[in-house]
């Protein structure tokens, strides 16, 4: 039980601790570029997730479902990983070059970004991978503490680009080569920790059948939602001006900021739910959303109130709609808020069915909205057709469990005296390792 309690703490803390740092380089980027050109850059890293989610095809998903039911062990696929991590980067880097090249760009004959782009392509994939494997064995300190370490030399370059021209003429390669760095050390210290990858190079063809065979459902989900949350940037980034886009894009990134412990509960509580205690983990459930909608509703009425003068004042006065924007996201954030724990109720009981039907749902309110009001009304109306997107996809993923069960909406909504008490008691006594931070999973 101490031990379990010290290691939620600890991802808790440490992954708490990355986003922090996270945060300070999203400000130091913006003060450092502001919106007009750290807006460009966010987007082309966009760009490269999106492909970088289709060619690494979710093994992280495979890798974690597989080695946390003691079906494979972690030191082999150390290997493995290696290997796929050098061929997809290298098909997902000639595809990169590919829509460079379609849509004409002059980065094109740019070895600097090219390289870069290179550089984060391959990071993020090694960070992706290891991390899952550290955390299919149940160590979450390392691997964050490694992320964070290169993070914060990423502020001090950041610090230091005041003073020193050269490193704001190179900052993209220096960032981009910050994500490669942390990849390269995950898989250094994973596979200098467990040493079983030198007696067996790959697993069998039979285990990686099955652990693509997992990966590839576990992308399609992946792959709606990660479009539910960023296929607005492309149609701001079409109808809207380069400081439009960075307005927008920073205002998402501080809505996505709150969704860290939502996200870590979420994860967390999937396996508490597949407990099969029905009675007990309604409870539970309820109890959750009401206690993340309290928090993050207390933080967003605190911007409310301070972020008119405060938000300006750390990000810089570029960015002039920021303040307004992540004011008109507030609902859909609240909406993904409560959204965690409801995806991981249906997970855990097999019916990824619904949080897919719901993401589409979500897609399909937000593209539309997008289409028709974006071109006429501007940026401003992004954050109301994105938060009225997440909001039908909570809606229905609410319809679907109150058919099945009868509980109020104010049951979602207050939070009681007992709540936080039945959240430390049953997390601490049924938790396992936690699955990928993504409620359509």
């Amino acid at each position: 039980m101490k031990k379990t309690t010290n290691l939620i703490q600890q991802h808790i803390l440490w992954r708490g601790l990355y986003f922090f740092s996270v945060l300070l380089i999203n400000i130091g980027i913006a003060r450092f570029f502001a919106a007009e050109k750290s807006g460009q850059l966010f987007f082309i890293i966009n760009n490269l997730a999106l492909i970088l989610l289709v060619v690494g095809m979710s093994l992280e998903s495979g890798l974690t479902f597989y080695i946390a039911s003691a079906k494979l062990k972690s030191g082999i696929m150390a290997g493995f990983c290696s290997v796929w991590t050098v061929a997809a980067s290298v098909v997902a880097f000639a595809i990169w070059c590919f829509l460079l090249y379609f849509s004409h760009s002059v980065y094109l004959t740019d070895a600097g970004f090219l390289l870069s782009g290179f550089l984060f392509i391959s990071g993020t994939l090694y960070t992706t991978y290891f991390t899952a494997l550290f955390y299919a064995e149940k160590e979450f300190g390392l691997p964050n503490k490694i992320l964070v370490l290169v993070n914060i030399l990423m502020v001090l370059v950041l610090i230091l680009g005041k003073t020193y021209p050269s490193i704001r003429s190179h900052f993209v390669i220096i960032y981009f080569s910050g994500f490669f760095l942390q990849g390269i050390l995950l898989r250094s210290f994973f596979m200098r920790k467990d040493s079983t990858w030198r007696e067996y190079m790959f697993p069998s063809r039979a285990i990686l059948e099955k652990v693509f065979r997992y990966s590839l459902v576990a992308l399609s989900a992946n792959l709606i939602y990660f479009l539910v949350n960023r296929i607005d940037y492309w149609f701001v980034a079409f109808y809207c001006s380069p400081g439009d886009l960075g307005n927008y894009i920073q205002a998402s990134k501080l809505g996505q900021m709150l969704l860290i412990l939502p996200s870590i509960l979420g994860a967390t509580l999937f396996p508490i739910f597949s407990s099969g205690k029905n009675a007990q983990n309604e409870t539970q459930l309820t109890a959750v959303i009401r206690v993340l909608f309290c928090i993050n509703g207390i933080i967003c009425l605190v911007i409310l109130g301070l972020g008119w003068f405060m938000i300006p004042l750390i990000f810089g006065s570029s960015f002039n709609h920021l303040y307004l924007l992540f004011i008109l996201l507030i609902p859909g954030i609240l909406c993904v808020t409560m959204n965690y724990p409801m995806a991981a109720w249906f997970s855990s009981s097999h019916r990824i069915s619904v949080n897919i039907r719901g993401s589409v749902l979500a897609l399909l309110v937000i593209c539309v909205g997008d289409l028709l009001l974006l071109p006429r009304l501007g940026v401003t109306v992004a954050p109301v057709v994105s938060s009225a997107g997440y909001f039908s996809y909570y809606f229905y993923t609410i319809f679907m469990y109150r058919k099945e069960r009868d509980v109020s909406l104010k049951d979602f909504l207050f939070i009681r005296k007992s709540d936080l008490n039945r959240i430390r008691q049953s997390v601490g006594s049924t938790w396992q390792e936690p699955v990928p931070e993504n409620p359509a999973v």
